[in-house]
């Protein structure tokens, strides 16, 4: 019976002792994996989905007047009065700022003056030319008759030399008479006096067009200097967006491709127009990063409203094309290196590298054409230590 219960008692503490050390050995065994999962780096994934997906270029752009003017001084002056202000509507001819004509006037005057002067020398000079040249006939008659008479020996060599002598002074003097010259300065007066009257005309600016007054730069009184911006006007029921791409979106764009145009300030509403013409030859930008190639478009309304004012800055969306049911991953998925596209794919908590083919591309959202499969779930905006085959956990596994 002491024997029994002996083997009993030594059967439960090597029971027990068993028991301890599995306990021991468990909880070691998940301190330890938690330890190692606490040093994983922690990612965040998204799944691969197929849907309804439209390829497009995002870019921003200002609304401006397809038919718009400024108008700049056409000399020196002083602004003598505003009538048209900034927002005033104005028809074809109406005067919408004069300058102070005083200079002009004056300048007018002498410029006038000056070309009456030259221009009675003129008629002066080719009045005289008239005259010495009928002059000038004469005493070559007379000259003549002479040489003959002298033949005859009825006049002496002396009578001859000194009529033959009248004509040459008095074709001296019609050669001086240069009335090229005198013409030349004529011409100039006249100019002078055109420029002159230009300058007076241009005192009163008119509207060459039916349009609202889009911009006033100056105020009355104010002194102005020659090519010194005045005023805008253009025509704000007729309105275009100029937006820029990149050398690298330009090569997608094409004419009458739709484009979707929205902002902030226009609360919320949507607006449709095409591409109406792309710029032949790029511009060249230098920005922070170096030179930077942009293409200029111009995009046409399909509609227009009065929210929509000259000068707002707008959202552009190019649409390029359509796809019913593509593959697509958030652009931040993607990681290019040495001329390939690659994405880490989270499976059971290890990251696997995977060299993928991309296709259309939207703002967020890149296309994949192969290398992936719906619902494989992949790592976004991979960290650089990130390599395959690395041990990671992911947000949903914390």
């Amino acid at each position: 019976m002491n024997l029994q219960v002996k083997y009993f008692n030594k059967k439960v503490k090597l029971g027990l002792g068993v028991t301890v050390i599995a306990s021991i050995f468990i909880i070691t065994y998940f301190s330890w994996s938690f330890l190692i999962n606490k040093n994983l780096p922690t990612v965040n994934v998204v799944p691969v989905e197929k849907q309804e997906f439209t390829a497009e270029i995002n870019t921003s752009g200002i609304l401006q007047c397809i038919k718009q003017q400024d108008f700049y001084a056409g000399t020196n002056s002083i602004v003598k009065e505003i009538r048209k202000n900034e927002g005033s509507r104005v028809t074809i001819g109406e005067a919408i700022l004069l300058l102070d004509n005083s200079i002009a006037l004056r300048e007018l005057g002498k410029a006038e003056n000056t070309l009456a002067l030259l221009e009675n020398e003129y008629l002066q000079a080719v009045s005289n030319k008239v005259y010495l040249m009928n002059k000038r006939d004469e005493a070559r008659e007379k000259l003549e008759l002479l040489e003959q008479q002298y033949a005859k020996e009825l006049v002496t060599f002396n009578d001859v030399e000194a009529a033959r002598t009248v004509v040459v002074d008095l074709e001296n003097q019609i050669k001086a008479i240069n009335l090229n010259i005198l013409e030349s300065e004529v011409n100039k007066g006249r100019l002078t006096v055109q420029e002159a009257r230009e300058n007076l005309a241009n005192t009163v600016i008119t509207s060459p067009f039916e349009g609202t007054v889009l911009r006033m730069a100056v105020n009355r009184g104010e002194p102005v200097n020659k090519d010194k911006f005045l005023f805008s006007i253009g025509k704000t029921d007729n309105l275009e967006v100029i937006a820029f791409v990149n050398e690298y979106d330009a090569i997608k764009v094409q004419e009458e491709q739709p484009v979707e145009i929205y902002s902030e300030a226009l609360k919320g509403k949507t607006y449709w127009g095409h591409v109406a013409q792309i710029a032949p030859l790029a511009e060249v930008e230098q920005t922070s990063a170096g030179p930077e190639s942009k293409v200029k478009l111009k995009i046409a309304l399909e509609e227009m409203t009065e929210e929509l004012k000259p000068g707002y800055t707008v959202n552009v969306n190019i649409l390029l094309d359509k796809k019913s049911d593509a593959l697509v991953v958030p652009k931040e998925a993607i990681v290019q290196q040495d001329g390939e596209n690659y994405v880490f794919v989270y499976e059971d908590g290890i990251a696997k590298r995977r060299v993928v083919e991309i296709g259309l591309s939207s703002e967020s959202l890149q296309e994949i054409t192969s290398g992936l499969q719906e619902g494989q779930m992949v790592i976004i905006n991979p960290q650089e230590g990130i390599y395959d085959n690395m041990k990671i956990k992911a947000h949903s596994d914390t």
